[in-house]
């Protein structure tokens, strides 16, 4: 198992010697030690978690190789290296690139959108990651969160800089899309154009060959996952895993692929398709199907009801991904704060609407 794991061990010491006087009394714990972006705490948690991916591999977080992600100091983010030397800088932590060196599942969203000639709004607009993310953000407020999706823990949200009566940023337009919901979808339901999701990601291939992009069957854009948090249908993610001994997991969570639209999709994207008409019946939804030696995705907006939706599993087979019938159901995570919807929630989808009021909840 050696070469599927990555052992880091860290020592540290510190030595304080006094000739003659007093020792100085040593300095406060500082608040970028407890951050989410030193501890990684998010990941660790997902995994380690009596329903998670530790459950199938039996390996501790810790002794995995994939956990390189996290900022041991400022050097991660602020350190700029020119032809004169090297020294901080606060530019160089405010660019995308310097972000995208650990959250390479937006980098890849970003190009992917940008090939199709669908780039995120605030990305037309010129923003960069840190218009919306705050220091607290990043660098932590001495609090030990084990999750971003903590709500106490994020800053970013749309009415940070939208609002009706809004006059330096575009105001939220006054249409019955914004009232006929009564409160119970959160923006990026309609203006979150797809889930990105790195799909299938198989252990046993990444033990093999160490390599992220040729342990997963692709990078996959086609539908937008709708789920619960706090309160309010939102959009979400999925993983798909696989363990070396080809057993299935599958994690569920609230998610903002950075693909926003400034124009919010239509009544009958959501209401009375053929995934909503399937899942509100009872029935399992299918959300691939193999073809040409690939998978193809469903494309559009899918409910969250997990024993609903059908995922299918890979495994390589003389160099090339080929599906199969795992010998046990997948072990299904619903954790991070996210909630599949009600049935009667479902049921309120599959009805086509034209923009006309809501009646209130049947219960």
């Amino acid at each position: 198992m050696k070469k599927e794991l990555c052992f880091v061990l860290s020592i540290a010491a510190l030595v304080t010697m006094t000739l003659g006087r007093p020792a100085l009394a040593g300095p406060k714990k500082d608040f970028f030690s407890s951050s989410l972006h030193h501890t990684a705490e998010g990941m660790r948690r997902w995994y380690e978690a009596e329903d998670g991916f530790m459950a199938l591999t039996g390996i501790p977080y810790d002794q995995l190789a994939c956990k390189k992600c996290h900022a041991e100091n400022c050097d991660v983010c602020h350190l700029e290296k020119t032809k004169t030397g090297a020294g901080y800088s606060l530019e160089m932590a405010r660019k995308n690139e310097t972000c995208y060196k650990c959250h390479t599942r937006e980098m890849a969203a970003a190009k992917m959108d940008q090939k199709a000639g669908e780039t995120d709004a605030h990305a037309q607009a010129g923003m960069t990651c840190a218009d919306c993310h705050t220091p607290r953000e990043i660098h932590g407020d001495g609090h030990f969160y084990t999750t971003m999706r903590d709500p106490a823990a994020k800053d970013a949200a749309c009415v940070n800089c939208h609002a009706r009566d809004s006059e330096d940023y575009p105001a939220i337009p006054d249409v019955p899309s914004h009232t006929v919901h009564k409160g119970r979808l959160d923006c990026n339901a309609c203006h979150v154009r797809n889930t990105m999701t790195c799909y299938n990601c198989h252990f046993g291939e990444f033990a093999r060959t160490g390599s992220k992009p040729k342990s997963f069957v692709g990078k996959i854009k086609d539908f937008l996952l709708l789920v619960k948090y706090k309160g309010k249908i939102t959009s979400g993610n999925l993983q798909t895993l696989v363990s070396a001994q080809n057993k299935p997991f599958i994690v569920y969570a609230p998610y903002l692929t950075h693909s926003i639209m400034s124009q919010g999709r239509k009544c009958d994207d959501c209401h009375g398709t053929k995934a909503v008409e399937t899942i509100a019946s009872g029935k399992t939804h299918d959300m691939a199907e193999f073809r040409d030696g690939k998978p193809i995705f469903y494309k559009g907006v899918v409910p969250l009801e997990p024993n609903r939706l059908n995922w299918p599993f890979f495994k390589k087979t003389d160099g090339k991904w080929t599906p199969f019938e795992p010998d046990q159901k997948p072990l299904v995570q619903m954790g991070l704060f996210v909630e599949p919807l009600s049935q009667d929630e479902l049921d309120r989808l599959n009805t086509k609407r034209t923009g006309e009021p809501l009646k209130g909840p049947k219960d």
